[in-house]
């Protein structure tokens, strides 16, 4: 019954519809000579009133631009900031895990750090008339029944010091 009612309904509708289409199309012909009239007085004065909304539509696109283009430097500024300190924190955490370990030397009841022996190197060279900043690489060989290490400085530079 619902189904009747409606299909009645869209009958009556669209015989309404073609009542009201016939009356729009004489309608829409005067329109469209009045219109036609009045495009003619009207459109230079319309296309001076375009021109000023366009230019300042532009003028406001400018002003967006401008706003938009210094909250993108802003937050490209505000992640740089945080990009930066989380490598930091990252690179303190590798140097904080490859911290150099303590080396001990033990032989015959005897007994030397590595740290102490470098040093005495260090002393060593500085002493024989160099600089210890020079110095861009050591190599250290431990020879404990002799209780002596040798060293080579920079490829070039050898000595001895004692272990103990």
């Amino acid at each position: 019954m619902a189904r009747t009612t409606a299909r009645t309904a869209k009958k009556k509708a669209a015989a309404k519809a073609a009542t009201a289409a016939k009356a729009t199309t004489k309608a829409a012909e005067a329109v469209e000579e009045v219109k036609d009239a009045a495009v003619k007085e009207v459109e230079p004065k319309a296309e001076k009133a375009v021109e000023a909304d366009i230019k300042e539509v532009a003028a406001a696109a400018k002003e967006t631009v401008k706003d938009t283009g210094a909250k993108v430097v802003d937050k490209a500024k505000e992640v740089t900031k945080k990009v930066e300190k989380t490598v930091k924190e990252k690179v303190a955490e590798v140097k904080a895990a490859a911290a150099d370990p303590e080396v001990y030397v033990q032989y015959q009841g005897n007994e030397s750090n590595l740290a102490v022996i470098t040093e005495r190197i260090k002393k060593q060279y500085v002493e024989e008339g160099h600089k210890e900043s020079d110095i861009k690489s050591l190599k250290i060989y431990l020879k404990p029944e002799d209780a002596s290490a040798y060293y080579v400085i920079n490829d070039n530079n050898s000595g001895k010091v004692f272990l103990f």
